[in-house]
């Protein structure tokens, strides 16, 4: 696979032989770690650590810290780093991994953690990831619609789960180094120095030594929907009692609720936190699961404090892009799992009949293929196998963009998410809780799937949704259906919605009036270069964007097609390349 890094000066790579606290680099440099794949956290080595952390306190200040590992070894040192040290990223990395059980969940997936010595925004170049085709169609296997005139042609800019890349465990991650070089290859860095470590701290091979519980095991036979404050609530519910949590919290990001300040002091935020994940430890069943799903930060505090009370499971990684903020797009969300002692073999991997809709969640088209439904359906009809089984990196479950399928609540779950960790971690009869139910994504699943569910939920306006529609699952309508002319008050970013109207001219033609401005005056044209030079009233572009970004962002790249560029398959494309050809 190809990328493409603008104004990169590509970094030296330098072997560094023996342990890293005999290799310290006085220069500002990037320093990569390679560490084993740990199975677990009995396996890491007593003192790596605290090598670790004194390599990195005796190397520059201005260096930048690379780890290659396992997501239980990265969870587990991000939880044990001191405030000198800052994660700026960390990097889900597609992988072939041997060890797999056919009754867990497959792990395939590494963590490339970024870090600092300090708190400024971390610098690297603008790089994009090429797109990848499909096979059968010869088309992108993102169907980027009407908006292609919006993208380069090139890729898309690269963001913080690498499934363009898939690097094997026992071998040498050149495509990463490759990544890397040119990734940060900005003064003041000249050198990557490579610390290939997995022959000096391997994996010691321990098995998991999980707590014992011989509680009394209490049965819950009826669904319910609660709304209240969830702490207060979970306390009447009884001890090993639930079969499966799940959590998706306030992330204290700002976000506008109907009934919580998202957006309190951090230490207050995480006794809060602390307080909900006690209550759910104490009411989940020994051997069964809890997941909690945020942003990777903040899971690794939810590790910290969980792993005195439970033993870890898995790291999820659920590939869901957000909002564009940063150059190194935010796409990378977490399902950290914990169980309370050993964990029962996984339902949905060893369950010998699924339901249509347990096999539909649990079964996935490989990352290979499109996802158009032409090319689907030809391609059932001539019985290609493009399907595989779900592993621990969920890349095709996207988040819910449009107005018709959104209820009125500004970060409302995709069903299919929750479809399939319902039937992933539970069978039939089994009892599902969601202490932040909002207006019931996961009840309606587990509700959908014939599971016991238990609803909390601290708005009423909120908890009235969700009674509504599970009150249309009585009455067989489709709580996720397409709603025509819904408009929901709440909203997921900041950006005000524009009103609903009739596009005279589309935007797509007025982004692309402006593109041809800016090819004929040889700069990015102002308002009133529109006015004197666009063929459009200026009103249009008043009423139809929300800023000027917005209108102008066709000018600001290439455009792209569905179809491979030739020049793709025959080499990396430099900047120059593509500013040349675009001259002509």
């Amino acid at each position: 696979m190809f990328h493409l890094s603008e104004n990169s000066k590509k970094l030296n790579v330098l072997d560094k032989t023996g342990d890293i606290i005999d290799n310290i680099s006085r220069q500002p440099c990037v320093e990569f770690i390679i560490l084993p794949f740990y199975k677990n956290i009995t396996s890491i080595p007593s003192n790596l650590y605290r090598n670790l952390l004194n390599f990195i306190n005796n190397c520059n200040e201005k260096s930048i810290f690379i780890i290659l590992t396992s997501p239980i070894c990265a969870v587990d040192f991000c939880s044990n780093i001191h405030n000198h040290l800052f994660l700026k990223l960390w990097i889900a990395v597609k992988t072939k991994y041997d060890d797999i059980s056919c009754e867990n969940l497959p792990s395939s997936h590494s963590s490339l953690l970024i870090l600092t010595k300090n708190k400024d925004s971390l610098k690297h170049t603008k790089t994009r990831i090429a797109y990848t085709y499909c096979p059968y169609c010869k088309k992108t296997t993102k169907d980027y619609g009407g908006k292609k005139h919006l993208y380069h042609e090139f890729g898309t800019l690269i963001s913080d789960v690498w499934r363009h890349i898939s690097i094997s465990y026992n071998e040498y991650p050149s495509t990463i180094i490759d990544i890397l070089r040119d990734l940060f290859g900005l003064d003041p860095y000249i050198n990557l120095n490579v610390y290939d470590q997995r022959n000096i701290y391997v994996d010691n091979h321990c098995t998991n030594k999980y707590i014992e519980y011989k509680e009394t095991v209490n049965n819950i036979n009826k669904s319910n929907l609660y709304n209240g404050d969830c702490i207060e609530i979970l306390k009447s519910i009884p001890n090993n009692s639930i079969d499966f949590c799940f959590a998706d919290p306030p992330y204290n990001i700002n976000k506008k609720y109907n009934n919580w300040n998202d957006g309190i002091d951090i230490k207050k935020y995480f006794e809060w936190c602390d307080l909900w994940l006690a209550e759910l430890a104490r009411i989940i069943k020994p051997g069964k699961t809890l997941a909690i799903l945020n942003i990777p930060q903040w899971c690794i505090r939810h590790y910290h404090f969980l792993s005195s009370l439970m033993d870890f499971q898995n790291w999820i990684v659920w590939d869901a892009l957000s909002l564009p903020v940063r150059m190194i797009m935010p796409a990378h969300y977490s399902i950290i799992c914990f169980t309370k002692g050993k964990p029962e073999i996984l339902p949905g991997i060893t369950r010998k009949i699924n339901s249509m809709l347990e096999e539909t969640s649990l079964r996935t088209v490989s990352d290979k293929y499109c996802s158009r439904m032409n090319c689907i359906e030809e391609r059932n009809s001539l019985k290609i196998k493009d399907k595989e089984n779900i592993s621990d990196l969920w890349w095709n479950i996207h988040r819910i963009k449009h107005n018709s399928k959104r209820s009125d609540h500004p970060c409302q779950l995709p069903p299919n998410l929750m479809f399939r960790l319902i039937s992933l971690f539970t069978n039939t009869g089994d009892v599902v809780l969601d202490p932040f139910n909002g207006v019931g994504t996961t009840t309606l699943s587990a509700d959908i799937l014939k599971r016991i569910y238990i609803g909390i939920e601290l708005s009423e306006y909120y908890h009235g949704i969700s009674i509504k529609r599970h009150n249309e699952i009585l009455s067989n309508i489709d709580p996720f259906r397409k709603l025509h002319n819904n408009i929901p008050i709440a909203k997921n970013s900041r950006v005000s919605r524009l009103n609903k109207q009739c596009y005279i001219v589309s935007k797509k033609n007025l982004q692309l009036e402006v593109k041809r401005i800016k090819i004929e005056l040889g700069k990015m044209p102002t308002r009133s270069d529109i006015i004197q030079f666009g063929k459009y009233p200026i009103e249009y572009y008043d009423k139809y964007f929300i800023d000027w970004g917005e209108v102008t962002a066709a000018a600001k790249t290439t455009g792209m097609t569905e179809y491979k560029n030739s020049n793709q398959d025959t080499k990396q494309f430099s900047l120059f390349d593509v500013i040349k050809r675009n001259e002509h």
